[in-house]
C-alpha cells in the first residue's frame, strides 16, 4: 500500500452537501487513514460571493475537526481548501479569500464547472488565473457532459494553464460507463494530474482511493500512479509548481479524442 493524499473532498461537518455531523466527519477520516491517506484538503463548495461570516464558519469548523481528530488519535493532516464554482471573476475571488486556494497557500485553485453545459469563457478564466500566477485545477472533467460532444475540452484546459483532477469513483464506474471510459482514456494518455475521492459521506460516496489504486495498478505504470496519488498532491503542500503534462498540439490530436468517441459508440 502506498501513501496517498486526497485533494478534493467535502469533509467539513454541516457546512455544504457533505457530512451532517462531526462524528460522521471523524468516521470519514478514520476510513481515509485505513486506506493509507496521510493528508486531505477539505474542499467545501463555494460560489462567487464568499461572505466573511461564511469563511469564518468554515475555518472554525476546520479547527474543531482538527482538534477532535488529534484527540482521537486519527493521524491524517487536514488542510483548508475550496471547490470554487465557475464564474467569470474567479481570479478576484481567489485573490481576496484565504479559503479559495488549497491549504491557504495562495497557489493552487480547485475549480468546478457546470455539469450539463460548458459555459463560454471557461478557458479565459483558466488563463487569467495562470497569468495571475495561480495554478487552476479542473475538478472531475470526465463528469462534464460537454466532453461527449466536445472531447477536445481537456486538452484546452491544459493548454490554457489548467491541471486535471479525476474522481476515483469515475475510474471505478460509479458515475456510469461513459464517464468511466472518458476517465480511463484520460489516464491512458497521461493527461491526469490527480486522482481524488470527492468524498461526501462516511457511507456510499466516501474515500475510495485504495480501491482505485488497486484497480489501476496493473493498467498504468507505477511511477505515474505514485505521481497522481501522492507526489503531485505533495507538491501542493510543499508549494512546488507542477509542470503541465505534454499534450498533443490542437492540429495534431494523435487520435486521443477519436478513441474516446469510438469507445463511447461501443457502449
Amino acid at each position: 500500500m502506498i501513501n496517498m493524499i486526497d485533494i478534493h473532498n467535502h469533509l467539513i461537518p454541516d457546512f455544504d452537501d457533505g457530512p451532517k455531523s462531526l462524528e460522521e466527519s471523524l468516521e470519514m477520516l478514520r476510513q481515509a487513514e485505513e486506506q493509507g491517506i496521510t493528508d486531505v484538503f477539505a474542499t467545501s463548495h463555494f460560489n462567487e460571493y464568499i461572505p466573511p461570516e461564511m469563511e469564518e464558519e468554515y475555518f472554525a469548523k476546520l479547527r474543531q475537526l482538527r482538534e477532535e481528530a488529534l484527540a482521537r488519535g486519527i493521524k491524517v493532516n487536514i488542510y483548508s481548501g475550496a471547490e470554487i464554482f465557475y464564474h467569470h471573476f474567479v481570479n478576484k475571488t481567489v485573490s481576496s479569500k484565504k479559503v479559495a486556494t488549497l491549504g491557504g497557500l495562495g497557489q493552487y485553485v480547485l475549480i468546478e464547472f457546470p455539469m450539463f453545459q460548458m459555459p463560454s469563457g471557461a478557458e479565459e478564466v483558466l488563463f487569467h488565473l495562470s497569468v495571475d500566477n495561480y495554478i487552476p485545477i479542473v475538478a472531475h472533467p470526465e463528469r462534464y457532459n460537454a466532453l461527449i460532444s466536445q472531447p477536445e475540452k481537456p486538452l484546452e484546459y491544459i493548454q490554457y494553464g489548467g491541471l486535471l483532477q479525476v474522481n476515483a469513483g469515475s475510474v471505478l464506474g460509479h458515475f456510469g460507463k461513459e464517464v468511466q471510459k472518458i476517465a480511463l482514456s484520460l489516464l491512458e494518455q497521461r493527461l491526469v494530474h490527480f486522482i481524488a475521492s470527492d468524498a461526501h459521506f462516511s457511507e456510499g460516496r466516501t474515500f475510495i482511493l485504495l480501491e482505485t489504486y488497486e484497480f489501476l495498478k496493473d493498467k498504468l505504470p507505477q511511477q505515474y500512479l505514485e505521481e497522481i496519488f501522492y507526489k503531485n498532491p505533495k507538491c501542493i503542500i510543499d508549494e512546488i509548481r507542477i509542470d503541465k503534462v505534454s499534450y498533443p498540439k490542437p492540429k495534431q490530436p494523435k487520435g486521443l479524442f477519436q478513441k474516446i468517441k469510438n469507445r463511447l459508440k461501443q457502449s
